[in-house]
């Protein structure tokens, strides 16, 4: 079983490099609000997986640019995660960012959600597709994709992503269980396609 998460496309210059308060709110709802533009992405075959998506613009453009085939759902669970702003001056669309971390980590902290909440949504979701075991493809904002992929990690999956820190939208990132590699090498490769002695080894004495 393999879950897939690809994070939401954006328009390009959709950030400016400083703004108040009201303009990042507004750029915020943009990002789910709108669908991106068209661009050279490798598509993804879902063939007649599920490919569940926020319901939003920008899921569904990102779905149509980034998956190819698959049966195309909406799903309550994978709602972007809402960013707002409260304060004075313009600064970097990143200080707002933190800044509404920040607030999500506290209780009645400002934001439309606290961690908690996204938090119990996104394992929910992850909890109900492992026990599904089937493969699915899952198009979500970034902030919902590191939260599922800390999800994972409690759950006890492993997972493998084209970038590193905060997650970027068109980002990839894989989430499988780790029964599914070999772990006995730095690459930690899949059974289905083991690229070592030991996963080649695991893989034959698990097939039996």
């Amino acid at each position: 079983m393999k879950i897939w998460i690809i994070c939401s496309g954006e328009r390009e210059g959709l950030w400016p490099r400083r703004c108040d308060a009201a303009a990042f709110t507004a750029c915020a709802r943009r990002a789910a609000e709108e669908a991106p533009e068209p661009r050279q992405e490798r598509k993804m075959k879902a063939g007649e997986e599920t490919v569940l998506l926020a319901p939003t613009a920008a899921a569904r453009r990102t779905a149509e640019l980034c998956v190819e085939g698959g049966a195309l759902r909406e799903e309550s669970l994978l709602a972007p995660v809402l960013q707002t702003a409260e304060g004075k001056g313009e600064h970097s669309p990143r200080f707002w960012r933190l800044r509404a971390d920040w607030q999500r980590r506290r209780e009645g902290g400002g934001q439309p959600e606290s961690q908690k909440q996204i938090r119990a949504r996104a394992e929910r979701l992850l909890t109900r597709l492992l026990e599904e075991e089937k493969d699915c493809t899952l198009i979500a904002d970034c902030l919902l994709a590191e939260e599922l992929m800390d999800a994972a990690r409690r759950l006890g999956c492993a997972r493998a992503r084209t970038g590193i820190f905060r997650c970027r939208p068109w980002e990839r990132i894989l989430i499988t269980r780790r029964d599914m590699h070999c772990g006995g090498c730095g690459h930690n490769c899949l059974l289905s396609n083991p690229g070592c002695g030991i996963g080649r080894d695991k893989a034959a004495r698990k097939s039996k």
